[in-house]
Protein backbone atom coordinates (compact mmCIF):
# COMPACT_ATOMS: atom_id res chain seq x y z
CA UNK A 1 0.00 0.00 0.00
CA UNK A 2 1.45 3.38 -0.96
CA UNK A 3 2.04 6.06 1.64
CA UNK A 4 -0.78 8.56 1.99
CA UNK A 5 0.28 12.18 1.60
CA UNK A 6 -1.34 15.30 3.13
CA UNK A 7 -4.87 16.01 1.99
CA UNK A 8 -6.64 19.15 0.81
CA UNK A 9 -10.25 20.07 1.41
CA UNK A 10 -12.92 21.03 -1.29
CA UNK A 11 -16.46 22.30 -1.12
CA UNK A 12 -20.11 21.78 -0.76
CA UNK A 13 -22.49 20.39 -3.32
CA UNK A 14 -22.53 22.37 -6.57
CA UNK A 15 -25.88 24.00 -7.24
CA UNK A 16 -28.02 22.72 -10.07
CA UNK A 17 -27.19 25.70 -12.24
CA UNK A 18 -23.68 24.26 -12.59
CA UNK A 19 -25.21 21.72 -14.95
CA UNK A 20 -25.03 24.44 -17.58
CA UNK A 21 -21.44 25.52 -16.90
CA UNK A 22 -19.36 22.52 -15.88
CA UNK A 23 -16.82 21.33 -18.45
CA UNK A 24 -14.65 18.31 -17.74
CA UNK A 25 -12.31 17.38 -20.57
CA UNK A 26 -10.43 14.15 -21.24
CA UNK A 27 -8.52 12.39 -23.96
CA UNK A 28 -9.63 9.26 -25.80
CA UNK A 29 -5.97 8.32 -26.21
CA UNK A 30 -5.30 8.23 -22.49
CA UNK A 31 -4.36 5.14 -20.51
CA UNK A 32 -7.89 5.06 -19.13
CA UNK A 33 -9.44 3.16 -22.01
CA UNK A 34 -10.98 5.91 -24.09
CA UNK A 35 -13.79 6.58 -21.63
CA UNK A 36 -14.24 10.23 -20.70
CA UNK A 37 -15.34 11.92 -17.56
CA UNK A 38 -18.40 13.88 -16.92
CA UNK A 39 -18.92 16.18 -18.62
CA UNK A 40 -18.37 18.80 -21.26
CA UNK A 41 -21.71 17.90 -22.80
CA UNK A 42 -23.54 19.28 -19.75
CA UNK A 43 -22.09 22.68 -20.52
CA UNK A 44 -23.36 22.50 -24.08
CA UNK A 45 -26.83 21.09 -23.48
CA UNK A 46 -29.48 23.37 -22.01
CA UNK A 47 -32.37 22.32 -19.86
CA UNK A 48 -34.65 23.32 -22.73
CA UNK A 49 -33.06 20.86 -25.14
CA UNK A 50 -33.23 18.13 -22.54
CA UNK A 51 -36.92 18.66 -21.97
CA UNK A 52 -37.56 18.58 -25.72
CA UNK A 53 -36.05 15.11 -26.12
CA UNK A 54 -38.67 12.53 -27.06
CA UNK A 55 -36.92 9.96 -24.88
CA UNK A 56 -37.35 12.02 -21.70
CA UNK A 57 -40.49 12.72 -19.75
CA UNK A 58 -42.14 16.02 -20.69
CA UNK A 59 -43.12 16.44 -17.07
CA UNK A 60 -39.66 17.78 -16.23
CA UNK A 61 -36.40 16.63 -14.72
CA UNK A 62 -36.54 15.51 -11.13
CA UNK A 63 -33.78 15.12 -8.64
CA UNK A 64 -33.40 11.82 -6.81
CA UNK A 65 -36.23 12.82 -4.47
CA UNK A 66 -38.50 13.65 -7.41
CA UNK A 67 -38.55 17.38 -6.59
CA UNK A 68 -38.19 20.17 -9.14
CA UNK A 69 -37.67 23.86 -8.69
CA UNK A 70 -39.57 26.40 -10.77
CA UNK A 71 -36.94 26.32 -13.53
CA UNK A 72 -37.21 22.56 -13.91
CA UNK A 73 -33.89 22.05 -12.16
CA UNK A 74 -33.39 19.50 -9.38
CA UNK A 75 -34.43 20.89 -6.03
CA UNK A 76 -31.83 20.76 -3.26
CA UNK A 77 -33.55 20.22 0.05
CA UNK A 78 -32.24 21.58 3.31
CA UNK A 79 -31.52 18.16 4.74
CA UNK A 80 -29.62 17.00 1.64
CA UNK A 81 -26.41 18.76 2.71
CA UNK A 82 -23.66 17.48 5.00
CA UNK A 83 -25.26 14.10 5.56
CA UNK A 84 -23.20 10.99 6.26
CA UNK A 85 -24.86 8.25 4.24
CA UNK A 86 -24.99 4.64 5.41
CA UNK A 87 -23.11 1.99 3.50
CA UNK A 88 -24.79 1.09 0.21
CA UNK A 89 -25.43 -2.43 -1.01
CA UNK A 90 -23.77 -1.78 -4.35
CA UNK A 91 -22.22 -5.19 -5.03
CA UNK A 92 -24.24 -8.29 -5.76
CA UNK A 93 -23.02 -11.88 -5.97
CA UNK A 94 -23.94 -14.14 -8.86
CA UNK A 95 -26.01 -16.37 -6.57
CA UNK A 96 -28.22 -13.42 -5.58
CA UNK A 97 -29.22 -12.35 -9.10
CA UNK A 98 -32.95 -12.88 -9.62
CA UNK A 99 -35.04 -13.09 -12.79
CA UNK A 100 -36.53 -9.60 -12.39
CA UNK A 101 -33.09 -7.93 -12.62
CA UNK A 102 -31.83 -6.52 -15.92
CA UNK A 103 -28.17 -7.35 -16.52
CA UNK A 104 -26.17 -4.70 -18.41
CA UNK A 105 -22.82 -5.65 -19.98
CA UNK A 106 -20.72 -2.52 -20.58
CA UNK A 107 -17.76 -4.33 -22.15
CA UNK A 108 -16.49 -3.44 -25.59
CA UNK A 109 -16.54 -6.81 -27.39
CA UNK A 110 -17.67 -9.50 -24.94
CA UNK A 111 -17.19 -13.10 -26.05
CA UNK A 112 -20.05 -14.40 -23.90
CA UNK A 113 -23.11 -12.97 -22.19
CA UNK A 114 -25.00 -13.71 -19.03
CA UNK A 115 -28.43 -15.02 -20.14
CA UNK A 116 -30.83 -12.12 -20.65
CA UNK A 117 -28.09 -9.48 -20.47
CA UNK A 118 -28.40 -6.27 -22.48
CA UNK A 119 -25.19 -5.12 -24.13
CA UNK A 120 -24.30 -1.42 -24.31
CA UNK A 121 -20.59 -0.87 -24.85
CA UNK A 122 -19.27 2.08 -22.89
CA UNK A 123 -18.14 3.47 -26.26
CA UNK A 124 -21.78 4.07 -27.15
CA UNK A 125 -21.88 6.80 -24.51
CA UNK A 126 -18.95 8.62 -26.17
CA UNK A 127 -19.41 11.23 -28.91
CA UNK A 128 -17.69 9.71 -31.96
CA UNK A 129 -17.19 13.19 -33.41
CA UNK A 130 -15.51 14.38 -30.23
CA UNK A 131 -14.06 11.50 -28.26
CA UNK A 132 -13.05 13.90 -25.50
CA UNK A 133 -16.67 14.02 -24.32
CA UNK A 134 -19.61 11.84 -23.50
CA UNK A 135 -22.71 12.28 -25.58
CA UNK A 136 -25.25 14.72 -24.25
CA UNK A 137 -27.79 13.66 -21.69
CA UNK A 138 -30.71 13.27 -24.08
CA UNK A 139 -28.62 10.96 -26.30
CA UNK A 140 -27.55 8.83 -23.35
CA UNK A 141 -31.16 8.61 -22.19
CA UNK A 142 -32.22 7.58 -25.69
CA UNK A 143 -29.55 4.85 -25.84
CA UNK A 144 -30.75 3.43 -22.54
CA UNK A 145 -34.40 3.66 -23.55
CA UNK A 146 -33.75 2.02 -26.92
CA UNK A 147 -32.08 -0.85 -25.04
CA UNK A 148 -35.27 -1.31 -23.05
CA UNK A 149 -34.03 0.25 -19.81
CA UNK A 150 -36.01 2.75 -17.73
CA UNK A 151 -34.74 4.59 -14.67
CA UNK A 152 -36.85 2.52 -12.28
CA UNK A 153 -35.68 -0.88 -13.55
CA UNK A 154 -33.58 -3.01 -11.18
CA UNK A 155 -30.19 -3.10 -12.88
CA UNK A 156 -26.91 -4.97 -12.41
CA UNK A 157 -23.87 -3.74 -14.34
CA UNK A 158 -20.86 -5.82 -15.24
CA UNK A 159 -18.05 -5.73 -17.80
CA UNK A 160 -14.30 -5.36 -18.11
CA UNK A 161 -12.17 -2.63 -19.61
CA UNK A 162 -10.50 -4.90 -22.15
CA UNK A 163 -8.00 -2.30 -23.54
CA UNK A 164 -6.82 -1.83 -19.92
CA UNK A 165 -6.07 -5.53 -19.49
CA UNK A 166 -9.21 -6.24 -17.50
CA UNK A 167 -10.56 -4.99 -14.20
CA UNK A 168 -13.89 -3.47 -13.19
CA UNK A 169 -13.34 0.18 -14.22
CA UNK A 170 -15.79 -0.08 -17.12
CA UNK A 171 -18.49 -1.45 -14.81
CA UNK A 172 -17.86 1.11 -12.07
CA UNK A 173 -17.76 3.98 -14.56
CA UNK A 174 -21.04 2.98 -16.20
CA UNK A 175 -22.47 2.50 -12.70
CA UNK A 176 -21.41 6.05 -11.77
CA UNK A 177 -22.85 7.47 -15.00
CA UNK A 178 -26.20 5.78 -14.36
CA UNK A 179 -26.21 6.96 -10.75
CA UNK A 180 -25.61 10.47 -12.06
CA UNK A 181 -28.59 9.96 -14.37
CA UNK A 182 -30.62 9.19 -11.25
CA UNK A 183 -30.70 5.39 -11.39
CA UNK A 184 -30.97 4.17 -7.78
CA UNK A 185 -31.86 0.48 -8.12
CA UNK A 186 -28.47 -0.45 -9.52
CA UNK A 187 -25.56 -2.64 -8.43
CA UNK A 188 -22.33 -4.05 -9.83
CA UNK A 189 -21.87 -7.80 -10.29
CA UNK A 190 -19.14 -8.86 -7.87
CA UNK A 191 -16.34 -10.43 -9.91
CA UNK A 192 -18.12 -9.86 -13.21
CA UNK A 193 -18.78 -12.60 -15.73
CA UNK A 194 -15.68 -14.50 -14.57
CA UNK A 195 -17.26 -15.00 -11.15
CA UNK A 196 -20.55 -15.90 -12.83
CA UNK A 197 -18.90 -18.62 -14.91
CA UNK A 198 -16.77 -19.69 -11.96
CA UNK A 199 -20.00 -20.43 -10.08
CA UNK A 200 -20.99 -22.82 -12.85
CA UNK A 201 -23.73 -20.57 -14.19
CA UNK A 202 -24.58 -20.57 -17.91
CA UNK A 203 -23.59 -18.04 -20.56
CA UNK A 204 -24.88 -17.35 -24.06
CA UNK A 205 -23.34 -16.27 -27.36
CA UNK A 206 -25.56 -13.23 -27.89
CA UNK A 207 -27.12 -10.45 -25.86
CA UNK A 208 -30.83 -10.04 -25.20
CA UNK A 209 -33.22 -7.65 -26.95
CA UNK A 210 -35.85 -5.84 -24.90
CA UNK A 211 -38.83 -3.71 -25.97
CA UNK A 212 -37.96 -0.02 -26.16
CA UNK A 213 -38.63 2.05 -23.08
CA UNK A 214 -38.34 5.67 -21.92
CA UNK A 215 -35.43 6.71 -19.73
CA UNK A 216 -36.17 9.87 -17.73
CA UNK A 217 -33.05 11.24 -15.98
CA UNK A 218 -33.14 12.62 -12.46
CA UNK A 219 -29.84 14.47 -12.24
CA UNK A 220 -27.55 13.86 -9.26
CA UNK A 221 -25.43 17.01 -9.48
CA UNK A 222 -23.85 16.06 -6.15
CA UNK A 223 -21.93 13.20 -7.80
CA UNK A 224 -19.50 15.35 -9.80
CA UNK A 225 -17.19 18.18 -8.84
CA UNK A 226 -16.25 21.39 -10.62
CA UNK A 227 -12.96 23.27 -10.63
CA UNK A 228 -14.29 25.93 -8.25
CA UNK A 229 -15.63 23.22 -5.95
CA UNK A 230 -12.27 21.47 -5.81
CA UNK A 231 -10.36 24.72 -5.31
CA UNK A 232 -12.65 25.96 -2.53
CA UNK A 233 -10.78 23.90 0.09
CA UNK A 234 -13.73 22.17 1.73
CA UNK A 235 -13.42 18.59 0.41
CA UNK A 236 -10.84 15.87 0.74
CA UNK A 237 -9.06 15.29 -2.58
CA UNK A 238 -7.90 11.84 -3.69
CA UNK A 239 -5.59 11.31 -6.66
CA UNK A 240 -6.34 7.77 -7.84
CA UNK A 241 -3.55 7.69 -10.43
CA UNK A 242 -0.31 5.76 -10.05
CA UNK A 243 2.41 6.86 -7.63
CA UNK A 244 4.56 7.91 -10.60
CA UNK A 245 1.80 10.10 -12.06
CA UNK A 246 1.08 11.58 -8.63
CA UNK A 247 4.73 12.51 -8.08
CA UNK A 248 4.93 14.10 -11.52
CA UNK A 249 2.21 16.59 -10.59
CA UNK A 250 -1.17 16.68 -8.87
CA UNK A 251 -3.84 18.95 -7.40
CA UNK A 252 -2.35 20.79 -4.40
CA UNK A 253 -2.51 18.81 -1.13
CA UNK A 254 -4.26 15.79 -2.68
CA UNK A 255 -3.49 12.40 -1.20
CA UNK A 256 -2.54 9.48 -3.43
CA UNK A 257 -4.56 6.27 -3.31
CA UNK A 258 -3.85 4.43 -6.60
CA UNK A 259 -7.05 2.87 -7.88
CA UNK A 260 -5.62 -0.66 -7.96
CA UNK A 261 -5.05 -0.59 -4.19
CA UNK A 262 -8.76 -1.31 -3.70
CA UNK A 263 -8.58 -4.34 -6.00
CA UNK A 264 -7.68 -7.93 -5.28
CA UNK A 265 -6.96 -8.97 -8.84
CA UNK A 266 -10.12 -7.97 -10.69
CA UNK A 267 -12.32 -7.93 -7.58
CA UNK A 268 -12.96 -5.02 -5.21
CA UNK A 269 -11.62 -5.79 -1.75
CA UNK A 270 -13.78 -6.53 1.28
CA UNK A 271 -15.24 -3.56 3.15
CA UNK A 272 -12.99 -4.17 6.16
CA UNK A 273 -9.92 -3.86 3.92
CA UNK A 274 -11.31 -0.76 2.22
CA UNK A 275 -11.87 0.91 5.59
CA UNK A 276 -8.15 0.48 6.27
CA UNK A 277 -7.17 1.87 2.87
CA UNK A 278 -9.38 4.92 3.46
CA UNK A 279 -8.37 5.36 7.10
CA UNK A 280 -6.94 8.84 6.40
CA UNK A 281 -10.32 10.02 5.12
CA UNK A 282 -13.33 11.09 7.15
CA UNK A 283 -16.98 10.53 6.30
CA UNK A 284 -17.84 13.94 7.75
CA UNK A 285 -16.43 15.81 4.73
CA UNK A 286 -16.98 15.25 1.00
CA UNK A 287 -14.33 13.41 -0.99
CA UNK A 288 -13.39 14.32 -4.56
CA UNK A 289 -11.71 11.53 -6.54
CA UNK A 290 -9.87 12.14 -9.79
CA UNK A 291 -7.65 10.55 -12.41
CA UNK A 292 -6.67 11.91 -15.79
CA UNK A 293 -10.06 11.18 -17.37
CA UNK A 294 -11.98 9.64 -14.49
CA UNK A 295 -12.41 6.06 -15.64
CA UNK A 296 -10.10 4.48 -13.10
CA UNK A 297 -11.15 7.06 -10.51
CA UNK A 298 -14.59 5.46 -10.69
CA UNK A 299 -13.18 2.34 -8.96
CA UNK A 300 -12.17 4.43 -5.94
CA UNK A 301 -15.39 6.45 -6.15
CA UNK A 302 -17.44 3.23 -6.19
CA UNK A 303 -15.57 1.86 -3.16
CA UNK A 304 -16.10 5.09 -1.22
CA UNK A 305 -19.77 5.18 -2.19
CA UNK A 306 -20.15 1.61 -1.00
CA UNK A 307 -18.82 2.61 2.43
CA UNK A 308 -21.12 5.63 2.74
CA UNK A 309 -18.72 8.45 1.88
CA UNK A 310 -20.03 11.56 0.13
CA UNK A 311 -17.86 11.01 -2.95
CA UNK A 312 -17.70 13.00 -6.18
CA UNK A 313 -15.86 12.48 -9.46
CA UNK A 314 -13.44 14.88 -11.12
CA UNK A 315 -10.64 14.86 -13.74
CA UNK A 316 -7.08 16.10 -13.66
CA UNK A 317 -7.50 17.16 -17.26
CA UNK A 318 -10.19 19.67 -16.23
CA UNK A 319 -7.97 20.98 -13.44
CA UNK A 320 -5.11 21.56 -15.90
CA UNK A 321 -7.43 23.28 -18.38
CA UNK A 322 -8.92 25.57 -15.74
CA UNK A 323 -5.50 26.45 -14.34
CA UNK A 324 -4.28 27.39 -17.84
CA UNK A 325 -7.38 29.53 -18.37
CA UNK A 326 -6.82 31.37 -15.09
CA UNK A 327 -3.17 32.04 -15.91
CA UNK A 328 -4.12 33.31 -19.36
CA UNK A 329 -6.74 35.65 -17.92
CA UNK A 330 -4.26 36.97 -15.37
CA UNK A 331 -1.66 37.61 -18.07
CA UNK A 332 -4.22 39.47 -20.18
CA UNK A 333 -5.23 41.61 -17.20
CA UNK A 334 -1.59 42.46 -16.49
CA UNK A 335 -0.97 43.41 -20.11
CA UNK A 336 -4.01 45.69 -20.15
CA UNK A 337 -2.78 47.72 -17.18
Amino acid sequence: MSELKPAAWGGMRAPAIMLLTVALFCSSASAECYVCTFLDSLAKETITSILSSDSISEAGIADSSGQLNQDGNPAVTEDSEDMVAPSREVLINSSDVTDNIIMLDGSDYPASFIPGAVHISYREFVDINNTACLKNISDIARILGDAGISRTDPLVVYGECQPCGGGPSTATYVYWLLRYMGHEDIRVLNGGIDAWMGAGLPVENSSATRPKSTYSPAFREDLYATYDYVKSGKAQIVDARSVEEFEHGTIPQAINIPYDEVLDGKIIRAESELEGIFSNLTKNKPVVVFTTTGTKASVIWFSLDMLGYDAKMYTYRDWQRAERDERRQLEEMNRSK
